[in-house]
């Protein structure tokens, strides 16, 4: 890819991967850094498919952290020290992350590389058992999360090493209820919710206790029960029971006080001084002393966590990305030929509009609505595919063509592939500029309710509203929404200047997003925008990211910035239905 293109390209990422309007992202200069209200991001090696690969990592995540982390809660972990801070991060991340991939799908692959260039530059690190325990814990959390909850598969290996040696460190049962904490990641709902979680890890750690019947609570009870039992019953019994009764059996007539004595004094004695009395201190005692040493060992591997310093844990991503993203700056910082990528501010939308106080003819929209829904349907359905091919192989036979098998002919197996028709998400962009008149704006009022009506009626296809000026854009109708349910917010007076190209950035962000197959934007305007320049660069936008753009004319019979665009000019709005008819066809089928 030419740097051309490659300029083009990430034109468009600076601008789309943002769904808040408030936030800008620039890419320009040499440092990364935000203000909580927009990223910056440094221009490195546009040939570098590296500096490729981190940079829309970087944009997911960090739109990810503006858009779902409170920095209130960042404010109070970072009180907590440096490891419920490390902790706190790193579910963070994951749980921000997972919202990033579940409303824009295209970033799981962007994120999933980032995480790779992670492992390649050595940020995520195989754990080892030189590990010191703020990392290791760490590690369990991070490798674990990435992998198990939001499926970065190349961590599987690092998770598992990092549970293994953990469970070395601190025993089966506290890793366990560990792992049911981190399981609870995907029902968090924000930053607080993360912190919470911390909290409850820290006091897991906090009771992890030496108990009889855990793992290192084996040795103790195997060396009482074992040694000491065994030394009681066999020698000491024996010892009682074989010489002292001999003894006294045997000579008691002549000796009985001195043999007795000597045998219960000597034998017996000595048996329980010697062996049971040696069995049980050296035995019971040596386990007793290795569990009190296995317990101190845990409680060691607790205190080195809670007191842990940075030196001691993984580094922020954020930091290391962005790190790396400005040394790669700086590489080519002595390009003179390298071109500052500024993006430009995009109107906020807003669902509420006072100046819904124009007209709208409902009536009629319901009444063109049809017409309009056959003809989409027709040009929409009419997209399904089947096609059939015949082989040597297969598994249906073809019975028509058998009698052509004598002539040499042994493609008679049978196959069929349906493709169906495209998915679709449409945006209805209507301009309400004080250029147009109360007759152009109830037409413009009209068609647009028409139009999205129609959309309705069909399966797979999904329409937004929006309506501009030089402010603020309005939503009438969003995706989820039906048409009939606010049809009352057609009715849009008119008011301002005419910033199209500014409006149909917007629109085109939020459409690239979308999940369809294909993404239409139909333009409703009267002439002329007043920001050209923007107008251009959107334009170019949607070509890049394949959205196709009808312009419907209202009594215009030009639309400066569209030149190039195919234009619908309507007088009156029951024009509508026969000649949006081609200009759709050709639309959706090139």
């Amino acid at each position: 890819m030419n740097k051309s293109k490659l300029l083009k390209r990430f034109r468009m990422l600076s601008r789309v991967m943002s769904n808040r309007g408030d936030i800008t992202i620039n890419l320009t200069g040499n440092r990364c850094y935000t203000d909580y209200n927009s990223i910056t991001l440094p221009v490195g090696d546009l040939e570098n498919p590296d500096y490729l690969e981190l940079l829309e990592g970087a944009i997911d995540h960090e739109v990810g952290h503006l858009r779902w982390t409170d920095r209130t809660w960042t404010a109070k972990s970072y009180e907590k020290g440096a490891f419920f801070n490390a902790i706190r991060n790193g579910i963070e991340d994951i749980r921000m992350e997972r919202m990033v991939c579940l409303e824009w799908p295209g970033a799981i692959l962007n994120l999933s590389k980032m995480v790779t260039q992670g492992i390649k530059k050595g940020w995520f690190s195989k754990p080892t058992d030189s590990f010191p325990p703020p990392l290791l814990l760490q590690a369990v959390v991070v490798y674990y999360g990435r992998y198990k909850i939001n499926d970065q598969v190349q961590l599987k290996e690092f998770c598992e090493i990092a549970l293994a040696l953990l469970t070395d460190c601190i025993g089966q049962k506290p890793v366990h209820d560990l792992i049911l904490l981190l399981d609870t990641i995907p029902a968090l709902q924000s930053n607080q919710h993360s912190y919470e979680l911390t909290e409850q890890i820290i006091q897991l750690l906090k009771k992890i206790e030496f108990k009889p019947g855990d793992s290192q609570g084996n040795d103790s009870g195997d060396s009482q029960g074992d040694n000491s039992g065994d030394s009681q019953g066999d020698n000491s019994g024996d010892s009682q029971g074989d010489n002292s009764d001999d003894s006294q059996g045997d000579n008691s007539d002549d000796s009985q006080g001195d043999n007795s004595g000597d045998s219960q004094g000597d034998d017996s004695g000595d048996s329980q001084g010697d062996d049971s009395g040696d069995s049980q201190g050296n035995d019971s005692g040596d386990s007793q002393g290795q569990n009190s040493s296995v317990s101190q060992q845990v409680i060691n591997f607790v205190n080195e966590c809670l007191n842990a310093d940075e030196s001691q844990l993984m580094a922020d991503l954020h930091e290391q990305v962005n790190n790396e993203l400005e040394k790669m700056a700086d590489e080519v910082r002595s390009s003179n030929d390298m071109e500052q990528l500024i993006d430009f501010n995009a109107p906020l939308i807003s669902k509420n509009d006072s100046g819904t106080v124009g007209t709208a003819e409902l009536n009629l929209a319901k009444r063109l609505s049809t017409p309009i829904s056959r003809e989409l349907h027709k040009i929409i359905y009419g997209l399904d595919r089947k096609s059939v091919n015949f082989s040597k192989q297969g598994r249906t036979v073809e019975a028509n063509r058998l009698a052509g098998v004598k002539a040499g002919n042994f493609n008679v197996f049978k196959s069929e592939r349906f493709t169906k028709a495209p998915t679709m998400a449409i945006s209805v962009l209507v301009d309400r500029s004080s250029s147009m008149s109360a007759v152009e704006m109830n037409g413009a009022n009209t068609s647009a309710l028409a139009i999205n009506l129609a959309i309705d009626k069909l399966k797979g296809v999904n329409s937004e509203c929006i309506y501009f000026s030089a402010g603020d854009l309005y939503e009438a109708k969003c995706f989820k929404s039906t048409t009939k349910a606010v049809k009352d917010n057609f009715r849009v007076s008119s008011r301002g200047g005419t910033h199209t190209g500014l409006s149909l950035y917007s629109v085109i962000r939020r459409l690239s997003l979308r999940v369809e197959q294909k993404k239409v934007v139909f333009i409703i305007t009267d002439g002329q925008a007043s920001d050209l320049k923007y107008l251009e660069k959107s334009i170019e936008m949607s070509e890049l990211l394949g959205i196709q753009i009808v312009c419907i004319g209202i009594n215009t019979g030009m639309l400066y910035g569209f030149e190039n665009q195919e234009l619908l000019n309507i007088q009156t709005v029951e024009e509508l239905p026969s000649i949006l008819k081609q200009v759709i066809k050709n639309k959706l089928i090139a």
